[in-house]
């Protein structure tokens, strides 16, 4: 629709600059010439309407003449009377305008001098008139009109250098301050139309608006004006007529003059579609003016996809949070898919109150955003009793609703007075945005910013803000008889800049947990013990480990196992093991000698029945070898006891055949899987051992969600010693990081690794007695040393060892190198 006029409206080059141009005949032009001469931005003072303060008084108008006419032969002989006189014209149009005096409009000042000109100088073959007056609105830079001499083609009306102030934008930073955005309007003034339409009370309407509004994107404001303009009694009578509508966010990116979009609308579009914009919150930067009337709608026949947030910090944050998850699967029209890690942060808004323990769970339903927001409300105000005192204070609980998509995967966007979908400050809090990555595939793009929630994750970590920095959170059992509520493993972490490819990764920056190991076993490979039946004996080494640990280390992890797993090993039966542990763990938890809350114990099993004597006992982690794949009962177990830790730990096959199961190749497996490392693709053979096993990882990782286990119990130990050789185990310390920053779609499923503690046991294998040449396994405890500190500078998170007196100091003096 831009026409040659509208570009001479836009130039702002020197008054009467008047150029020639010429092309020679077109055929497509009725045998007319292609010769054009110009007069541009002839200055004039002229009523031509009512003015910038609705006076009729004289106003400066820039008058723009482009005339078609042929003139070869002045070209030829040099001869300007073979052409069109621009400096004759010029004059004659002035006197002309001077005489008339007044006009009713631009517009009418604009025809009338066209019919001046085609009747004054018979040499105009065919003209375009260009006017355009800057105090025609106060809030406008330009008022414009190009009309033509042609019948079928119609003028044209624009409206520029609207330079206002609005909310818009999706970052933290844009919604706290109003910034400046600059608006053009443009549309056809058909001949048969008649008058000038009214542009003063259009502009009047579209200033109010712009001001009032508070939008995300450029595109939503954009189709919004448009809305507006053809709701005038112009654009009624001729609902046809397409209106352009241009925005430019002007501060969006400083090295450019400006960013944004432009659309063209009718009002037959906008039919059946009521307005959304007649009581604006305009003192609200959380509410947006979404036109929500675009967007694909929830139907509760179908089961819509929920990403709901929760928070927690007043009194057992756990049970709270535990508990309102399960009124929410007790919903028949809810079903819960998946949650993500817990998290610990510091209060965001009001920073006199305890910290918060945060989450998010993605859910299935059959209930409408409202509708879902009304069980959510239940579940806090009825069920856990939530006294709100005021905004973003202390809370038992806090359900809010995130995003929403219906059963075709589209977003449902809603904006009403209680609910706004997307949750309109997501992207500003890390402790939403870090558990809803975990849950999202690196593909899935925030409904208003279209940008991947990834991306805009990254973006707020590189900000550097202390207040972004999370807890990652294990529970664990309270101890009744001493800390009724629910305790942690806590690990710290926190995005660095990766030095070689400058992504960002996180890293754990708290202390390692050191797990010392007891196996209660006449023929452990290194440590069994003939006095394996002697619950005193072990007390007593028990309560000796405990002290050299908590010397250096503020927690510490005892491992009790009543097996050897070691290759070829026997199993002893059911009821020998669980004879021989769980008595031990109740001694342990009946010992006054130490601090209960700081000594976590896991138990060492593959069985379901040992691992759930254990917990009753006293247990706080089950460490199974087989990743539950030795006893089918084990994650069902496990998922009944949702503030016990669980090691999920690789291995193939069984004691009797893992060594001659240490081959890995991408030959098997692959189908229909994409793998990454820290959003990265990767398929190179320099990690193909750790995502071999990071793949069948994830295998056992779904199998465990599917059966109730939550992410947040979730441990991984890569199974050092098991099916793998010499340079797989090193591989392993090696890759830690990768393991942490593994994910891969499956079949469609999304499988993330991120935040999940990492567990290694390189105690005393036989890949150190390999390489330092040691055939003596207790020997080899120096070594292991040395090896426990890599660990941790490769960013481990629990070491798994024997000699806790010794790797417990070569794991604090790694801390202080590697994570202070």
């Amino acid at each position: 629709m831009q026409s040659l006029g509208f570009k001479c409206l836009l130039s702002r080059r020197s008054l009467s600059r008047i150029s020639i141009c010429t092309r020679g005949m077109s055929s497509a032009n009725g045998g007319r010439s292609n010769d054009t001469v110009h007069i541009q931005r002839q200055a004039l003072k002229v009523v031509a309407g009512l003015d910038g303060w609705g006076q009729l008084q004289a106003q400066d108008v820039k008058l723009t003449m482009n005339m078609n006419t042929d003139f070869r032969a002045s070209s030829q002989t040099d001869d300007l009377k073979y052409s069109l006189n621009y400096a004759v014209i010029s004059r004659g149009v002035h006197r002309f305008v001077e005489g008339c005096g007044r006009y009713r409009s631009l517009g009418h000042l604009a025809r009338e001098v066209k019919k001046f000109s085609m009747n004054e100088y018979p040499g105009i073959q065919t003209i375009e008139v260009g006017a355009e007056a800057d105090a025609a609105h106060l809030r406008c830079g330009s008022l414009g009109v190009v009309v033509n001499s042609d019948g079928h083609r119609p003028d044209e009306i624009l409206l520029s250098g609207m330079k206002l102030l609005t909310l818009i934008g999706v970052f933290t930073f844009e919604r706290r301050r109003k910034q400046y955005v600059d608006l053009k309007l443009s549309f056809p003034w058909p001949k048969e139309a008649g008058e000038f339409p009214d542009c003063q009370e259009l502009l009047d309407d579209v200033v109010s608006y712009v001001e009032r509004a508070n939008f995300k994107t450029a595109e939503s404001l954009a189709e919004s004006v448009a809305h507006v303009v053809t709701l005038r009694e112009y654009f009624q009578l001729h609902r046809g007529l397409p209106v352009k509508v241009k925005v430019i966010k002007l501060n969006a990116i400083t090295e450019t003059e400006g960013v944004g979009v432009s659309c063209v609308r009718s009002a037959d579009e906008f039919t059946g579609k009521p307005p959304f914009w007649e009581d604006i919150p305009n003192d609200r930067a959380d509410v947006f003016n979404l036109p929500v009337f675009q967007q694909p709608h929830a139907s509760v026949s179908e089961w819509n996809r929920v990403f709901l947030a929760f928070g927690s910090n007043i009194g057992d944050r756990f049970a709270h949070i535990e508990r309102s998850l399960r009124l929410l699967a007790e919903d028949p029209k809810v079903k819960l898919l998946r949650s993500s890690s817990l998290f610990e942060s510091e209060p965001m808004y009001f920073k006199e109150q305890s910290p918060f323990m945060n989450g998010v769970v993605e859910v299935q339903t059959r209930y409408s955003p409202h509708e879902l927001l009304e069980l959510c409300k239940r579940i806090e105000y009825e069920h856990l009793k939530r006294v709100k005192e005021f905004d973003n204070g202390p809370r038992s609980i806090d359900l809010d609703i995130l995003l929403y998509q219906n059963a075709n995967f589209e977003h449902v966007v809603l904006n009403s007075e209680d609910l706004v979908i997307p949750h309109p400050r997501m992207l500003e809090r890390s402790f939403v945005l870090e558990p809803l990555c975990e849950l999202l595939a690196f593909h899935e793009v925030h409904p208003i910013s279209a940008e991947s929630v990834q991306s805009h994750l990254k973006e707020l970590y590189r900000k550097g803000n202390k207040e972004d920095i999370l807890v990652k959170l294990v529970p664990l059992p309270g101890i009744p008889s001493n800390i009724p509520t629910t305790r942690f493993l806590k690990f710290r972490r926190e995005y660095e800049e990766d030095q070689s490819t400058s992504e960002l990764v996180l890293r754990t920056k708290s202390n390692t947990y050191v797990m010392g190991i007891v196996n209660v076993t006449p023929d452990s490979f290194s440590d069994g013990s003939p006095m394996w039946n002697d619950v005193n004996h072990f007390l007593l080494k028990v309560q000796r480990m405990i002290l050299d640990v908590l010397k250096l280390h503020e927690n510490v992890i005892i491992d009790i196992g009543g097996c050897s797993t070691r290759p070829g090993s026997q199993q002893p039966s059911v009821e020998e093991e669980l004879s021989r542990t769980i008595p031990l763990i109740t001694a342990i938890r009946g010992c006054r000698d130490f601090s209960q809350e700081n000594v976590i114990i896991s138990i060492d099993t593959y069985r379901s029945a040992v691992a759930e004597k254990a917990i009753t006992a006293g247990a706080d982690i089950v460490n199974d070898i087989s990743g539950g794949s030795f006893d089918t009962n084990m994650f069902k177990v496990i998922s009944a006891y949702p503030n016990v830790g669980y090691v999920l730990s690789h291995i193939r096959g069984d004691m009797t055949t893992m060594t001659s199961l240490n081959k890995y190749d991408d030959t098997v497996g692959l189908d229909g899987v994409e793998e990454f490392i820290y959003g990265k693709k990767q398929h190179s053979e320099r990690t193909k051992v750790i995502r071999n096993i990071c793949r069948e990882l994830a295998e056992r990782y779904q199998l465990a969600l599917a059966s109730g286990i939550k992410r947040w119990q979730i441990i991984l130990d890569p199974g050092i010693g098991f099916a793998k050789n010499a340079k797989q185990n090193l591989d392993i310390i090696k890759h830690t990081p990768s393991i942490k920053g593994y994910s891969c779609v499956t079949h469609g499923q999304f499988v993330n690794f991120a935040n999940l503690p990492v567990l290694l046991g390189p105690s005393r294998k036989n890949f150190i007695g390999t390489i330092i040449q040691e055939a003596q396994v207790e020997r080899r405890d120096f070594a292991t040393g040395t090896i426990v500190g890599s660990c941790v500078g490769y960013d481990a998170d629990i070491i798994r060892v024997h000699d806790v007196t010794n790797c417990s100091k070569s794991a604090r003096l790694a801390d202080e190198l590697y994570r202070k």
